[in-house]
């Protein structure tokens, strides 16, 4: 207890500690239903003495990057916080509450708003290393490299998973900043106010980021076939020139009365012979010439790429108030 105020932090969502948290503070039965229950989308909930907000942050599911839940309870004098999964924003903000007297000022809105503002932070190398990846993948769809398909299709899956919990997670934040919600001191609605800046800049950069990706599929998918074009062209060509021989070997059924090989010993099989070396010949050519060759076709679907989950756990970095540098925490 700091200042007046206190800030109960429960892991897991265990019914009977949930209903005795939820009975000692007076906190509504559907909150605490929600609380019990996974919410898949940001959102809050204004009770009139309290607020109960859901947010999420970056996590992992399986191999894949996936989302975390924080559920918080904003009263005057309490922060009441549950979650399932270790959320490193979280624990950074309760390290440095214990030993450092700024971070237990301003109350529980402003305590909420760093914890949003921390865990906002574990956005940024995401976008740096979506926007180097989409950097990298432009220089390979120029190439017509087939693994591009799977890496875009990864990254925009995870673009997707943060869009879908960013978005909403913005119109909470601009909800808590404004005056509509009495439990929040003018203080806290500045600090919730800036962290909305922050979420909002990081919504428009991955609408922009998922418009790339698009742009490098479209690349991808004219440079093969440009490709395919010159394929075409080639082998035109070659039926061009072939068919009129064709046509008259066809036509005299090459049925001369003196045709010098006809009278060789080994004929037939030095004629399959150069046949054979005509074929690997060409094959050879086409397979330079990048005719032929690569990844099968059915094997490009399922060769979905890593993604953005490898940064999933990148460390914490937040300002502590009244410090001049930044304090890293990792998972």
């Amino acid at each position: 207890k700091r200042q007046g105020w206190i800030w109960l932090d429960v892991a897991g969502t265990d019914p009977d500690v949930v209903a005795r948290v939820g009975a000692r503070f007076g906190l509504d039965q559907l909150a605490l239903d929600d609380v019990m229950d996974e919410t898949h989308f940001p959102k809050v909930d204004d009770f009139g003495s309290y607020l109960f907000v859901v947010l999420h942050g970056t996590g992992k599911t399986g191999e894949r990057l996936g989302t975390s839940e924080l559920d918080a309870f904003i009263g005057a004098s309490f922060l009441i916080t549950f979650h399932r999964e270790e959320i490193p924003a979280l624990d950074w903000a309760w390290e440095h509450s214990q030993a450092t007297v700024a971070m237990a000022e301003g109350g529980p809105d402003r305590m909420l708003a760093r914890i949003a503002e921390t865990q906002g932070r574990r956005y940024l190398p995401l976008l740096d290393a979506l926007d180097a990846e989409i950097e990298t993948l432009e220089e390979r769809a120029l190439l017509g490299d087939p693994g591009v398909i799977g890496e875009v299709q990864a990254l925009r899956r995870d673009a997707v998973v943060l869009r879908r919990i960013v978005g909403p997670q913005r119109e909470v934040l601009m909800y808590v900043s404004q005056e509509r919600a009495a439990v929040v001191s003018p203080q806290g609605r500045m600090a919730f106010s800036s962290v909305y800046d922050h979420y909002y800049r990081t919504v428009e950069s991955l609408d922009a980021s998922r418009s790339l990706l698009a742009s490098v599929l479209d690349t991808y998918r004219s440079t093969v076939a440009e490709r395919m074009n010159e394929v075409m062209k080639v082998l035109t060509v070659y039926a061009a020139i072939l068919l009129p021989l064709s046509l008259l070997a066809g036509i005299y059924g090459m049925n001369f009365a003196h045709m010098p090989e006809l009278g060789w010993r080994w004929a037939y099989f030095a004629l399959l012979g150069v046949m054979a070396s005509v074929a690997l010949g060409q094959w050879l050519y086409f397979a330079r010439r990048g005719f032929i060759g690569g990844p099968k076709l059915l094997s490009i679907p399922v060769k979905l790429g890593r993604g953005l989950a490898h940064l999933a756990s990148a460390p914490v970095r937040a300002i502590i108030p009244g410090s001049n540098r930044d304090e890293d925490r990792r998972d």
